[in-house]
């Protein structure tokens, strides 16, 4: 399930970064998630996908701030669209990225069933 997340998410940053034509309420915050969800899965991976890693579950945090401010930042700064284009280009996009990696954080978060609490 983390790869199909990560590769929504990528899909989703990549979309805004390349549509949004605003750089600090659209390209920049992109960026962070077109480089922290990849280097998040790679790492996951690369610790044979362990069961609530806390660097793995960090890494991912600065993503969803970045994923909040797409959704919000236009609205915040006051740039200039129409309702539609909003719609598309900066609450849809956040809404969604924020979803995506929520459930990807909250995977990483997971415990093992063997696991005493």
């Amino acid at each position: 399930m983390p790869r199909y997340l990560t590769g929504g998410a990528v899909a989703l940053a990549l979309w805004t970064a390349i549509g949004a034509g605003e750089l600090l309420t659209g390209i920049l915050p992109a960026l962070v998630v077109l480089v922290l969800a990849p280097a998040d899965y790679v790492l996951w991976t690369r610790r044979r996908r362990p069961w609530h890693d806390w660097t793995v579950i960090l890494l991912l945090l600065p993503a969803i701030l970045a994923a909040v401010w797409i959704a919000v930042g236009g609205l915040v700064t006051g740039v200039e669209r129409s309702d539609e284009a909003r719609l598309l280009l900066e609450v849809g996009p956040g809404v969604a990225l924020t979803g995506l990696l929520c459930t990807l954080i909250s995977y990483h978060g997971r415990h093992h069933p063997a696991e005493r609490r």
